[in-house]
């Protein structure tokens, strides 16, 4: 039986100490198609202005994590970080996915969705979530995006307290703004 080159032999390598404990997701990335629109949308929505806003991508502080977006197609290609400090890996879609993304795209486009269901051509559908700590919170955002004419997904009450609200983005990307009370740890 051949062996596969790719796996790594475990039983040969040597007892490595155990990493420390992860503390929380630092980053949450979305592939956008018009990084400009989406960048004004973020700032406009989130009532933020951008740490960071290039032809690439955005960045935006959210306490201890960072929603970054990323223009479609510009983080293919490894990159290359001054004075020798390193490589970020290239990331997103494939070349034949991003082909399927872009030709159903509406890119440039910096109206609301009319649909942001995921039977809908050139959408992303992403999900992330946004924490807040107390239901109440939920609805004070639910009537900021009424009143910022961000389409509303969606709503739920959860068993534990928590409150969800939902929203889609210029990109059909799912957002999330949620309280404490929505999953066992938080």
């Amino acid at each position: 039986m051949a062996q596969n080159k790719n796996k790594t032999d475990t039983s040969l390598a040597p007892a490595a100490q155990k990493p420390p404990a992860i503390s929380h997701i630092l980053e949450t990335c979305l592939m956008v198609k018009d990084i400009t629109a989406a960048t004004d949308f973020y700032k406009n929505v989130l009532g933020i202005d951008p740490f960071l806003n290039n032809a690439r991508m955005s960045g935006f502080a959210l306490s201890q994590t960072t929603l970054l977006l990323f223009q479609l197609g510009a983080t293919a290609l490894d990159s290359q970080m001054p004075d020798n400090r390193g490589t970020i890996p290239g990331h997103g879609p494939s070349q034949d996915i991003l082909n399927l993304l872009l030709s159903g795209s509406d890119a440039g486009s910096s109206s609301h969705p009319s649909s942001n269901r995921v039977d809908t051509p050139g959408r992303l559908n992403q999900h992330f979530c946004l924490a807040v700590s107390a239901p109440e919170d939920v609805q004070v955002w639910e009537k900021w995006f009424e009143a910022k004419d961000v389409q509303i997904l969606g709503k739920v009450n959860w068993p534990r307290g928590g409150k969800s609200v939902y929203f889609g983005d210029l990109d059909g990307n799912v957002g999330e703004i949620a309280s404490r009370g929505i999953w066992e740890h938080y």
